[in-house]
Order: structure tokens, then sequence, then C-alpha cells
């Protein structure tokens, strides 16, 4: 009986001081972090008017690259014509 109301005495007592010793959001005292500084315009990209490039370096950026075939089909015929014949 004695273990029962020490285990409920001290539980309430747990439950009391925790509740006292929490910051409220009206609290001028409550801790809280350091505010660190950091620019608005941190992250963006600039826009900045810049030298155009030659057409033509530009076009070859952008066009598609041909795929490159494997040495094996290279040997094969051209279309329209029949393909080799094996020995069978």
């Amino acid at each position: 009986m004695h273990v029962r109301s020490f285990l409920a005495s001290s539980g309430a007592l747990l439950a009391l001081t925790t509740a006292v010793s929490a910051a409220t959001p009206d609290d001028p005292d409550a801790p809280a972090p350091p505010a660190r500084y950091s620019p608005v315009t941190s992250g963006t990209k600039t826009y900045r008017p810049v030298e155009p490039l030659p057409w033509g370096d530009i076009n070859r950026r952008v066009t598609p690259q041909p795929k490159q075939a494997p040495a094996d089909r290279d040997k094969g015929t051209v279309p329209g014509e029949a393909g080799p014949k094996h020995k069978g």
C-alpha cells in the first residue's frame, strides 16, 4: 500500500514540476535559439545580360547527337536490298 501511494505521489510531483517549468508562448524570458542572418537574395540566379555566343556553337550544342552503331551492324545491308544469305 505504501508503494502505490509513493508511486502516485511521485508521479503527481513529476507532472506538476514539468508543467510549471515548461515555457509558454507569452513568456518573454522563454529560451529561444539565436536568430541567424541570411541574405534575402541567397540562392537566387543572376539574369544579367551576357555577350551573345556564336550561333554555330549554340546549334551544335542543341542538335541531337547521332547514335553510335555497334561494329557488327556496320556490315549490314542497304535498305531495300536482300540480306546476307546463309548456307545451311
